[in-house]
């Protein structure tokens, strides 16, 4: 079992992806394959978008992600198709698709988790 709190985890602040401005993040878990332990677990992470942010458009190979929003307002681009994003929301990018977040109207923190997709059982999740 790993117990982690978010007020022990570093901030990040940087720019994913070639976005525009910085973003803050905080990550958790992601040590777990340079542990050697078995994983299709890349990562948990806390995101905060400041007004003006983008994450990048940016193409998942070997991977899926979910973003789950808790506050802001945003457009999310998936496969060039822009989506209106609020709290509540959650969002799949799934391998093969690529996606950005742009337009952050009002600051936008989400939660994102991404695992591989080489270890999901051919009946996969929709």
């Amino acid at each position: 079992m790993n117990i982690t709190n978010v007020d022990d985890l570093e901030s990040k602040h940087f720019s994913p992806h070639g976005g525009k401005g910085k973003i803050d993040m905080k990550f958790a878990f992601t040590k777990l394959k340079k542990k050697g332990k078995k994983s299709a677990w890349n990562f948990f992470g806390i995101a905060e978008f400041p007004i003006g942010a983008t994450a990048g458009y940016h193409k998942h190979e070997g991977n899926d992600e979910w973003f789950y929003i808790l506050a802001g307002e945003a457009d999310v681009i998936i496969d060039g198709k822009g989506h209106s994003i609020k709290k509540g929301d959650i969002i799949l990018t799934k391998d093969g698709s690529s996606h950005d977040i742009v337009n952050v109207k009002k600051k936008l923190v989400l939660i994102a988790i991404e695992v591989e997709t080489g270890w999901i059982s051919p009946q996969r999740y929709t």
